[in-house]
Formats: C-alpha cells, structure tokens, sequence
C-alpha cells in the first residue's frame, strides 16, 4: 500500500466491489484533498465498469471508520482553497449517490461529520452495535456546518423533525438510537458487519423516502419551533446551529445544485467568525489534552493491574464506576458499611444509566459490576495496585491515612489523592517515601466531566507522574499537569469569581440579575446558582482553604456563614439563594435572603457586573501563570472549559482577554481597585502583558495547532 494511499480497491469474483479506507501509518481516516481526489478516481473507475454489481465501503482501521475532515489541514485553507475543498467533496459524493449499483457502508466505528455525509451517500448504512461505532453531523459544535451535502440529504432520509436536533445539535448519536431515528439501515453484532453487508447489497438502489414534516407548511412551523428553541438553549451566542437550520428548511425546497451552493456560502461564512475560531481552538486544546506529552526520561512507569479506591462516598462510587467499565480490577473500601453501600448504590444507578443511553450494553454493564470488589476493612496492598484517596476533605485525616498506608505498601506502589484544593506537600509529610504521592482532581460528576488535574508536589517523583499521565489517558479522561498550589488551577480561578459574586450579592444586587449576567456572558450557569449546586458548605471549606493559604484573596461575605448556620446550603437542603422541589420550571429566588441582607435591593447594568466577575477571574488566571501553576495559556483555557463549562464560544478566559488587550483589563482593574479595593488590583504579569503590548498566548510557545499568520488572508484566523 502507497504511504499517501487512503482507499484500497479489491474487486470480488461476484463482481461487487470493496474499498477499505485505511492508511498505512495506522492514523485515524479523516477526509483531505489526497482522499477527495482517490475517491474521484475510484468513482470514476467504477462508472467505467458497467459489470459491477454492488459496492460495499468499509474501514481498515479497527476502531474508526471516517472521523470526517482533517480539521488542521482545513483551518490553513484561505477562502478560494477551501471553497474548491466543498466544491470538490460535493461534486464527488454526489457522483457517488448517482452510480449505478448498489452502495453500502459497514460502519465499525466512529462516522462522523463528513464521514457520515460520505454514509449519506449510499444507499444503506450498516452499523456496528459497538457503543463507540456512533455516527452524526458534529460540525455545529465547531461553529460550522456540514458542507458536504448533509444539510441536503440527513432531512430527505429521516425528516426535517428528527433531523433538526440531531444537526443543529452536533452530539454524536449510539447505534440503537441511531437505528431507531432511521440513521442507519441496520445495527448488528461487530462480527456479522460484513456479510450483512454483503446481503444488503440485494436490497438495490435506495427510494425517495417521504415525511410528513418535510411537507411546505409543517416544516415552516417546525422552523419556528426550532429557531425559538435554539436562541433559548444558545442564547444567540453559537451562530452555527441557526445557519444548519435555515439551510436544512430551505433545502427541502431547493434542488440539489442550489441547497450544496447554500451550504458553501453558508460555511465560508461562519468559518470567518470568531465563534467558529474559538471553537476550533477548545477543539485543538482537547486533541492536545488527549495526548498530552508524557516525559521519556527518568525512571520506569508504574505498570496498574488493580485500582483500590478508599473512599465509598460519591465521588470514590464514581471514580470506581468509571475505572470499572474500562476493564480495570476495583477494590473499593470504606470503613463505614453504610457510606460503601451507598458507593455500591452509586456504582449501580451509574451503570444503569450508560445502559439506557446506550454507553455500555447489559453485558458489558454486569462486567463492570463484577469488577467491583467493596471491603470494609483495610486491604494488602500488592506490587501492580494503584491508590486512589477520595475520602472527606479534611487534610490532618489524609496525612493520617496516607502515613499508614506508606507504612505497609510495597514501594513501588504509587499513591493519587483526589482532593480538589488541599496541599499534597502538607499530605505526605508523615510519608516515609512522599515522592510515591500525587494528585488526581477528578471533576464531579465523574462520568460527565472528562478533565482531571494530575497534580504535582514538590516531592512527587517524575516517574509517578509519568504514571499518573498514562493512567488518565488509559481511562479516557483528558489532562493536563499542575504544579501543587492552592485550588490548582480551576478552582483557583472559579473561587473568587464566586467569592465576588456573593460580594455584589453582599451589595444588594438582585441574585437572579447577577446569574442573569454571567449567562449573558456564556456561561451555562450563573456563579450564586453555582454555589447552591456545589452546597455553600463545601464552597465555605473551598474558599476557606484558599483564603488561608492566599491571604490576598477577597474574603467571603459573613451573609454566607449565617445560611450555613440556617442550614441554607443550596439544592441539597432545598434552599440557598433559591428555592428547590420536584417540580420543575423556574427557580424562585429565596425570600429568607432579604430578611439576612440588611442593603436593599440595588438596580445595576447587566455589562458591569459581568465585567466586574470576569476580571477577577482574569486576573487569577494570570497569576497561575505568573506563579507557573500550568506550563502553558492553552491549560488554562482547556481546564476552565472542560472543568466550569466557560463559555466555549470565547476560546477559554486567556484567549478571550488576548481579544480584550491586556492595557483595557489593566485600565479597568486599577479603576475598580480605586473605587473598591486592591482585589482588583492587576498582577504582575497583567503589567507586564500592558507595558510590552502583548498576549498571553505570544508570550507563551504556543503548543496546539496554530492558523496560519502568513499575509494572504486565512478563513479562520
């Protein structure tokens, strides 16, 4: 096979056809010029045979079938490159969906984005029943749109009403899901993929299929639904979703040739938009964060066979469910018989969960289950374990345990502390060997948050973190490493941003117009509904811990220790600064606040207060920085992204204050630090960004892809 060759063709005795997309470098298949231009020779090939009977499209990588375009190579495409890129995977697979024999696909695995519009093409779409074999039109959430006749063809195959969450959403669909919206033909066991592929080559050539919701008036009305729902779920600020809906409605009244020319223009459109460049740029920082450099040198890594887990609450439950359903060995221990029963519980309800979503199959979910050992009492410790502490967050109670624990360990075995802000040098001070103890922050909950902060203390031997780093990513979770600091990174930033807020809440500003704020911003949650969701007697032991180690730091309003005395802890206890039951809708405001605040209810612009709970969150980020908590601005960006959901379409807070300037954050902080006080006031690394008129990511060597700065314009910059 030719190095660059991306479709290897094999003709049968039968006179079908197979083409196996593969490369011979053992890479991921994605779709890029070289693989345009080898599926146009190979369409041409095929509509020169007039005996070909069936064609039949399969992977030769085990894992992925078509993971849709190379996304490096596009974003370095200027306008008139990229624009012959549509034209071209347009113009090809629609010579595909015209040949004259019958096409299937054997989908093994992930076919996303313009791999599925390829899978559109066909006349049928066999798929595997593995979890990971999911399929769907993901290019919203990069702030795009497909572009390769997606928009035409997903709403002619399932309805404009199935297909309109499905694109304007952007989430990957799981096979039994994927069948049920008419997605695929078929879902069948990995094994019998081939020879059902081979049997739906009898089916023939594939019929118009019509829809109710595709008729003029209902797909005007389905329109307007959806546009109304988009704008409250996005709050106008992803573009992208919009644009595949007014395309998609549109498309079902346009013929072919017009709907690909408004799909072209319609991307070359938003992939100008800063929008769609952030969203490639937290897109590169996952890529990065999922293979995040783990150092060669030093000594050997620690080799895991089981997993002990000490500490059955909800999070030592979670972490145990997640490191289970990947085929790990688990002894999960606790003391407490009724805190490892609820573990148990957590473990179950979890894996119930993934079945009904269709992550795990039963099967697989009864493994998991199976490889969960609970014990109640201390268990020896062997040469290949891996201990993982998530018991309470109290740090004399860790030293005690971790002391006892190096004291009857072999010394190979290393040991991870799940705290979420505690020191690990103040851990392992009672350690005869501290250089065996680091830190795993895994964000809760476990099996929806992918990041974990590897944390590293000044004792912690290279060779552990190494372990660390290639534990995370042998579970699937993405990474990156902190140098052991108060909070770490992400809850070193989020603290005073929610210290602040309870402050304006302090002042007499309304608690929804402050939440209301931080959603305008593009949060997916206000900072005071945060605080109820974290219960504030957790945030009060969090922003304690900090206050205590950075004295600088803004001190919580003494209004949050009296609803701790009340028993106001958020939605756990019903009420915090709002008021929790079954039912759902709107959340009311808590009158016993007014009765606390002696400041009456303050009126204020929306703009300032975001501001003003933006900059203090600038500000800690760049200290982190300053401090080299992380290497990198790229770390920064991906863990407030991936751990607090900061408004992705910004690119994360550094790249968003590069967008600012450093002398207007600058300019606005020492304003602030006149009229109110030196928590405003700018670090020094601000100062220096301000005086040398630079950003944070030129200040920093930049690690993810970069678009290109040559002079001819980029399409996304």
């Amino acid at each position: 096979m030719n190095k660059n060759q991306r479709i290897l063709i094999t003709c049968h005795s039968d006179r079908t056809v197979t083409w196996t997309l593969s490369r011979s470098d053992g890479r991921a298949n994605l779709i890029d010029q070289l693989f345009i231009d080898e599926l146009k020779q190979a369409i041409s090939d095929l509509e020169r045979d007039k005996l070909a009977t069936g064609l039949i499209i399969r992977s030769g990588h085990p894992k992925i079938f078509l993971a849709g375009a190379d996304l490096s190579t596009l974003s370095n495409l200027n306008p008139q490159e990229l624009e012959k890129l549509l034209q071209d995977g347009q113009d090809t697979f629609t010579r595909l969906s015209r040949l004259d024999l019958t096409t299937v696909c054997a989908i093994n695995g992930p076919c996303l984005g313009g791999g599925y519009e390829l899978a559109l093409a066909c006349d049928r779409r066999i798929l595997s029943a593995k979890p990971h074999a999911v399929v769907g039109l993901p290019e919203t959430s990069l702030g795009l749109l497909p572009s390769w006749g997606g928009c035409y063809r997903l709403p002619r195959l399932i309805g404009l009403f199935r297909a309109l969450p499905t694109l304007a959403g952007g989430r990957p669909v799981r096979p039994f899901k994927a069948r049920k919206l008419g997605m695929v033909d078929q879902v069948v066991p990995e094994e019998s993929l081939e020879q059902a592929a081979r049997e739906a080559l009898n089916t023939g050539k594939a019929s118009p299929r019509l829809h109710w919701d595709n008729l003029p008036l209902v797909r005007q009305i389905i329109y307007h639904i959806g546009r109304r729902s988009i704008v409250n779920q996005t709050k106008g600020h992803y573009p992208a979703p919009l644009a595949s809906l007014r395309v998609m409605k549109d498309a079902l009244g346009l013929n072919r040739s017009a709907v690909m020319k408004r799909e072209r223009e319609e991307f070359l459109s938003l992939a100008k938009s800063p929008e769609s460049s952030s969203l490639l740029h937290y897109f590169f920082l996952r890529e990065r964060a999922k293979k995040v450099a783990i150092p060669k040198e030093g000594e050997a890594t620690h080799e895991i066979s089981r997993v002990q887990v000490i500490g059955a609450g909800k999070m030592g439950g979670g972490i145990a469910q997640w490191l289970a359903a990947r085929g790990l060995p688990v002894i999960l221990s606790d003391l407490s018989t009724d805190a490892l029963s609820l573990g148990l519980s957590t473990v179950q309800s979890l894996l119930v969960q993934a079945g009904k979503r269709g992550i795990l199959t039963p099967l697989a979910a009864r493994q998991a289950m199976d490889r969960i050992t609970p014990v109640c009492e201390p268990v020896p410790v062997r040469e290949g374990d891996f201990i993982i502490e998530a018991i309470v967050e109290r740090i004399g109670v860790k030293r005690t345990m971790f002391a006892e624990l190096d004291k009857r360990s072999p010394k190979s075995v290393p040991f991870a502390t799940n705290t979420s802000a505690l020191s690990i040098d103040c851990m392992n001070v009672a350690m005869d060997n501290p250089s065996r103890l680091g830190g795993l922050h895994f964000f809760n909950p476990v099996h929806r948050m992918e990041l974990v902060e590897v944390i590293q203390g000044k004792e912690t031997n290279p060779a552990v973190v190494r372990t660390l780093l290639k534990f995370v990513n042998r579970i699937g979770k993405r990474a990156f490493l902190c140098k052991d600091s108060p909070g770490f990174l992400v809850n070193r930033i989020l603290v005073p941003y929610l210290v602040e807020a309870a402050i304006l809440w302090e002042e007499g500003i309304d608690p929804k117009m402050i939440d209301r704020a931080m959603t305008g911003f593009g949060m997916p949650m206000g900072p005071l509904r945060l605080l109820d969701e974290i219960g504030l007697d957790v945030a009060g032991h969090v922003a304690k811990e900090l206050k205590f180690r950075l004295p600088r730091l803004a001190t919580p309003p003494s209004l949050l220790k009296q609803m701790n005395h009340k028993g106001m802890l958020g939605r756990k206890t019903g009420s915090g600064f709002y008021l929790y039951s079954k039912k759902k809708g709107k959340l009311p405001t808590n009158p016993e606040l007014c009765r606390l605040r002696t400041n009456r209810t303050q009126k204020s612009r929306i703009e300032p207060l975001a501001e003003r709970m933006n900059l203090v969150m600038l500000n800690e980020a760049a200290r982190c920085l300053e401090e080299e908590v992380v290497s990198s601005p790229s770390d920064v960006d991906f863990g407030m992204i991936a751990g607090t959901g900061w408004a992705p379409f910004r690119g994360g807070p550094l790249r968003y204050a590069d967008h600012i300037g450093a002398r207007v954050i600058v300019e606005k902080m020492e304003r602030l630090a006149a009229d109110l006080d030196d928590r405003f006031e700018p670090c020094q690394y601000l100062l220096d960004l301000a005086r040398k008129n630079k950003t944070f990511y030129s200040e920093s060597t930049r690690s993810v892809p970069q678009f290109s700065s040559k002079p001819k314009e980029r399409i996304i910059q």
